[in-house]
């Protein structure tokens, strides 16, 4: 039977795609399905025709998944932020774990691997210590939201459920600020208006908030009289900062930040030491939970005093300082100057005297520098330069990793070049949504020479 659009079909939909979307078969045709589980049987209608597939929404459940939950968040049918909201919580960490074993298999050739159950989040709820809301013109003035599901359309939100508490009550009082300002939305289809993005990062740990607005550098006094008002109303947010972006395409945020009201970073808590948090530098956006998997991370790395480490992707130095304290000299590298003042920064804030840091790439650097005892290693989403992996001579390597598919693919590289694979553990970082977190330790079984 040839599907078209508009068609409403019976599906039975037996697993979840990488954007959290259910896949079933219609006479051997694959249908991607928004808002449908694996084991339902769901009518299906039909909203885009591919050579290939089709995609379709769930317009009745006929038999109900007993993982199936009801999203508490109002805004979940529409919005894009959260994909597995309407997953029991047990049922996202078992959807998670298996990501990465399929991954492990497919990519990596590891179909024997142990890997242990997804360690669930603190909290599955307002866990997020930052929220990025884009702001455009809408029919009753400013509109303050996120994107739509697979569309560059803004759904307007008043709060948002994965969002922590602390940045809530701030964004309650800075959106209407926001709104009733004067200051102009940015019209991306016409290149007219100032205000950009709305984003608020949070220190969970000590209570303090840091505002950033990404504007077109215009309306300058309007935009410093609200900065100032942020600040007189906003007890916690101890800075405003405005970064200018200029451009015409989708990229966030421009090179520029200006320090408007109060200090233009604030000082986060976490494993027992504090770190500096500025506009543009990265830190883990769940810290309760990134307190857990550093913690593994380091019981793994089985650190003492006479161990020498190396953290390929020190960002603004957390892992390599928390790993400072149990062994004899750690030394960071990043690509980013800034995060790099920033670890240098933290490292003298906390008296800590046996990490030093470089910036440049690790896979230009290491071969240059002396062997240690371990690397951590923890890339961005694009894993690790097949040039860097194939410099390491480590005898313990721990790998953590926001994607299965490239650390799977990193995985085959350095089994293929003498390590073994000695653990793989899941965390959950990112509750409601696809994404997972996994630390992996390999071991050396022959003398690691760098080719």
């Amino acid at each position: 039977m040839e599907i078209e659009i508009g068609d409403l079909i019976t599906v039975n939909p037996y697993a979840l795609g990488s954007s959290g979307e259910a896949i079933g078969d219609s006479d051997g045709f694959k249908i991607f399905i928004d808002g449908a589980l694996p084991n339902e049987e769901v009518s299906v209608r039909i909203t885009t025709v591919k050579k290939n597939y089709a995609r379709g929404n769930v317009e009745r459940i006929i038999i109900s998944s007993p993982d199936r939950v009801k999203p508490p968040c109002p805004y979940y049918d529409r919005c894009g932020g959260c994909q597995l909201m309407h997953l029991s919580y047990q049922g996202q960490l078992s959807v998670k774990r298996q990501k990465v074993i399929d991954a492990l298999q497919r990519i990596g050739g590891q179909s024997n691997a142990a890997v242990s159950p997804c360690m669930p989040s603190p909290d599955a709820l307002h866990y997020r210590n930052k929220i990025q809301l884009p702001i455009v013109p809408g029919p009753q003035g400013t509109k303050i939201g996120l994107y739509a599901r697979n569309t560059h359309e803004v759904v307007a939100v008043d709060r948002c459920m994965i969002h922590c508490i602390l940045g809530e009550e701030v964004y309650s009082q800075v959106q209407q600020m926001l709104k009733e300002s004067g200051i102009a939305p940015y019209d991306e289809k016409t290149g007219q208006g100032t205000l950009r993005h709305l984003l608020i990062k949070s220190a969970i740990g000590t209570g303090e908030v840091l505002i950033i607005l990404i504007t077109t550098g215009k309306e300058n006094r309007k935009v410093q009289e609200v900065c100032d008002a942020i600040m007189e109303i906003c007890p916690s947010v101890k800075g405003v900062v405005e970064n200018i972006n200029k451009r015409s395409d989708n990229v966030i945020m421009g090179k520029t930040f200006i320090t408007r009201a109060g200090q233009g970073h604030i000082i986060e808590k976490l494993s027992g030491l504090y770190f500096k948090m500025s506009p543009p530098s990265f830190f883990q956006v769940n810290p309760l939970q990134a307190d857990h998997l550093y913690a593994k991370a380091i019981q793994l790395a089985e650190l003492n005093e006479g161990k020498s480490v190396l953290d390929a992707f020190c960002g603004v130095g957390t892992l390599a300082l928390i790993a400072s304290e149990s062994a004899a000299d750690v030394h960071g590298i990043e690509t980013v100057a800034e995060a790099i003042e920033d670890a240098k920064e933290n490292a003298r804030m906390n008296g800590i005297t046996n990490c030093s840091f470089t910036c440049g790439k690790a896979e230009k650097l290491v071969p240059k520098m002396k062997s240690f005892d371990v690397t951590l290693l923890n890339p961005p989403r694009k894993g690790c330069d097949p040039a860097l992996l194939n410099c390491l001579a480590s005898k313990t390597l721990i790998y953590v990793s926001c994607d299965p598919a490239t650390l799977a693919r990193d995985i085959a590289i350095l089994i293929a070049r003498g390590y073994e694979l000695d653990g793989v553990f899941p965390f959950d970082m990112f509750p409601q949504t696809m994404h997972v977190e996994t630390v992996v330790r390999l071991r050396a079984v022959t003398q690691q020479r760098p080719r």
